[in-house]
């Protein structure tokens, strides 16, 4: 899609009287897509993983200690990533239910009062089956939001909005009530190299024009050198992704002319 293109899709989006976020969960070693993204905090697989490794729950001593480790920034949203833990299989439900509701409470014990605390992915990988472990795990802890997966894997864009309508309608049937920001990341889901920047600038452009249905979304990269090794790191921030989420940050809030088609820039105060 043509960048005039865009700043017209975005030109003509109504404005929302609630604001919509766009995060920064990015760590390329050599640049942050900077003004315009709000922060986010995020306790990674690779951090959950081991501490479930033996098949039983952490102590509470140190899940706590590893939820303050990870708040870099207190009071924004909390997403805790333990993909091991969802609601697809019913030998396990019950028990990763347990689990989640007793990672998550311990977690609220330490947040700052009120903070908003979620699971990545969860959401996308809860059967219909078990839509109400879902309803008593977001009981457990409110604020909330759901942080699905909004990767790509193909060039298709069709099938990437068709993914997300998916996992949308997911959601919206589990509470519609709660808050939804989806994950996105310019790198495909599976071989890692960077995809066109045309395809970025459609995702990014679409994702703006769902504030009816989303809260916002999360930009994500960089994190884990398994998927972005050091040769990645090191040209991340030449690649044409960040200047063209940039560009839609400085549209999408007018940032330099003062004519924001969406509130929500920077200052986070709730979803």
């Amino acid at each position: 899609m043509k960048l005039l293109s865009i700043l017209a899709t975005l030109a003509g989006l109504a404005a929302s009287a609630t604001a919509f976020r766009v995060f920064d969960n990015t760590a390329y070693t050599n640049t942050s897509i900077g003004f315009g993204t709000s922060n986010i905090n995020w306790i990674p697989n690779y951090v959950c993983s081991p501490l479930l490794a033996g098949g039983s729950l952490p102590s509470e001593a140190v899940w706590k200690a590893t939820v303050l480790q990870w708040i870099t920034y207190p009071g924004y949203p909390l997403v805790l990533d333990c993909e091991q833990l969802y609601f697809n299989n019913a030998a396990t439900a019950d028990t990763n239910l347990l689990w989640l509701s007793t990672l998550q409470t311990w977690a609220a014990q330490v947040l700052p009062a009120n903070s908003i605390a979620g699971w990545y992915g969860l959401v996308g990988n809860t059967n219909t089956a078990f839509y109400d472990h879902y309803r008593t795990l977001i009981a457990n802890h409110t604020p909330t939001a759901f942080f699905p997966s909004a990767y790509t894997f193909t060039n298709s864009f069709s099938t990437w909005k068709s993914s997300l309508a998916t996992v949308t309608a997911t959601a919206h049937a589990i509470n519609s009530s709660v808050p939804i920001v989806p994950y996105t990341w310019p790198q495909y889901h599976g071989n890692y190299s960077f995809f066109p920047v045309d395809l970025w600038q459609q995702e990014l452009t679409y994702l703006a024009s769902q504030s009816a249905s989303l809260a916002g979304f999360i930009i994500w990269g960089g994190k884990n050198h398994a998927v972005c090794n050091d040769a990645c790191q090191a040209t991340a921030g030449q690649q044409p992704w960040l200047n063209a989420t940039r560009t839609l940050l400085s549209s999408l809030y007018g940032l330099y002319n003062g004519s924001p088609t969406l509130p929500g820039a920077q200052v986070f105060s709730g979803l």
